[in-house]
């Protein structure tokens, strides 16, 4: 059984300021990367599977592509097609191109209620990580009301995207764009107060965490 790994590396220019620590944990995570690689070169699929699965947790995007694929495939670990979805979902959100046909291939063996389920739990873990301040979770949030719902949630979709845009997210604004000739006036303008206190009550989370 041939499955391809993906190794491309994105190179993604953004106006911040990269910290030290930040540095240091994508080294850690580049370095892990291709000790999973190496691993599934050399067969030793488990290792491979239990790295892959540990960096998409901590959201690498090649890493959730990757994991899913064993997880369809059931190398390294057991076949999985939930978690498979679940976890080619997270990278095609993160913006893995190869992971928008995964996912239409994984669903095809899916009931309706499973897939339901799979994207229940999808939101779940984005909207925990976009209520803790994640810029990238928030624009999750965004996408899988727009994209990874059979039809597109142009209300939340945009509430979440108007709130990814204030942290900087330039991802979403497709969403914003297609929203605002979806939706009218009155529903555009309910929206933006939604986003407004969704917005509000971040920034208070993370003043508490602080």
């Amino acid at each position: 059984m041939k499955i391809s790994i993906h190794t491309v590396v994105v190179i993604v220019a953004v106006f911040v300021a990269v910290g030290a620590n930040a540095q240091t944990s994508q080294i850690n995570v580049d370095r892990e990367f291709t000790k999973a690689t190496q691993a599934f070169a050399s067969k030793d699929y488990v290792t491979a599977a239990r790295i892959f699965k540990e960096l998409s947790e901590q959201d690498d995007f090649n890493s959730q592509y990757n994991y899913a694929l064993l997880l369809q495939k059931g190398v390294g670990t057991p076949k999985d097609l939930k978690q498979a979805l679940y976890w080619a979902w997270r990278a095609r959100i993160n913006g893995v191109d190869p992971a928008i046909d995964l996912t239409a291939d994984i669903a095809e063996f899916l009931s309706n209620k499973e897939l339901e389920e799979a994207q229940s739990n999808l939101l779940e873990a984005l909207m925990d990580d976009a209520k803790s301040g994640s810029p990238a979770a928030i624009s999750g949030v965004a996408k899988t009301f727009f994209y990874v719902k059979d039809n597109p949630d142009h209300e939340d979709g945009y509430t979440w995207a108007l709130v990814a845009q204030a942290f900087g997210q330039n991802d979403v604004l497709p969403i914003i764009k297609d929203a605002e000739k979806t939706l009218g006036l009155d529903a555009q303008l309910l929206c933006q107060k939604e986003a407004s206190e969704v917005f509000q009550t971040i920034l208070r989370s993370e003043s508490e965490a602080n």
